[in-house]
């Protein structure tokens, strides 16, 4: 399926949604990679802790991915949320309602692009310039990540998740942390215990109105004072 054609289904599955505002990115493909730059961070924006949820317990399976029927096509370039060559993450963007105060069911949508990132390290920033090669989005859009990552021992670990809006956080097809609804930048942590060896996250995210994004993931041991590090997945 060309672009062009993927354009103008994406465009259909919008209004047939009802309520969503699309924008259609016109310039032509460029290889140049583009990193979006952070703005400054007003006080009143900060991060706000939550309780650690109760430790659960996660063993390693083999929970399968969700792909759409026809793949979208990837990013030209370089955004805050990922690049379109590589990362052990994929992302599948959708947009969704301009009325979304909850994470929406992605499984009901077509995706207008595919992206990719090996960790979340989204600070603070003003989103602008959409999904290049594939829509202009800079607001009401949502990405749903997937991917497996490594534990090296058995133990009890704490996560991090700070998002701005909403994201909820799934490990092994288990809901670990849920930092949803609109808000500005908060910080949710849960603790989980995880067996050695390879575990499947899933990531769902979504922005509201246009402003400033935030997505962040990080992960240290639970007992001793281990600074939590970006969360890393293997590709």
């Amino acid at each position: 399926m060309s672009h062009s054609s993927l354009r103008l289904a994406l465009l259909a599955s919008a209004v047939a949604l009802g309520g969503c505002t699309v924008y259609v990115n016109n310039r032509p493909p460029s290889n140049q990679q583009q990193q979006a730059q952070p703005a400054r961070q007003p006080s009143r924006g900060m991060p706000r802790p939550t309780n650690a949820q109760r430790p659960t317990t996660t063993t390693p399976t083999q929970t399968g991915t969700t792909k759409p029927a026809v793949e979208p096509p990837r990013i030209n370039g370089r955004i805050a949320f990922g690049n379109g060559s590589i990362g052990a993450f994929k992302g599948y963007a959708y947009v969704i309602p301009n009325t979304t105060t909850k994470m929406p069911d992605f499984s009901k949508m077509v995706p207008f692009a595919t992206l990719l990132t090996d960790s979340f390290i989204v600070q603070r920033q003003e989103f602008s310039g959409g999904f290049p090669g594939a829509l202009a989005q800079e607001e009401w859009f949502g990405i749903r990540y997937e991917g497996p990552f490594d534990i090296s021992k058995d133990a009890t670990y704490l996560f991090k998740l700070v998002s701005d809006d909403g994201a909820i956080l799934y490990i092994d097809g288990a809901k670990v942390i849920d930092n949803d609804g609109v808000h500005m930048p908060q910080e949710a942590t849960a603790q989980t215990a995880l067996k050695a060896g390879r575990h499947q996250l899933r990531l769902d995210y979504f922005q509201g109105k246009k402003g400033t994004v935030a997505l962040s993931l990080s992960v240290a041991e639970a007992i001793g004072d281990a600074v939590p590090r970006p969360l890393v997945g293997v590709r």
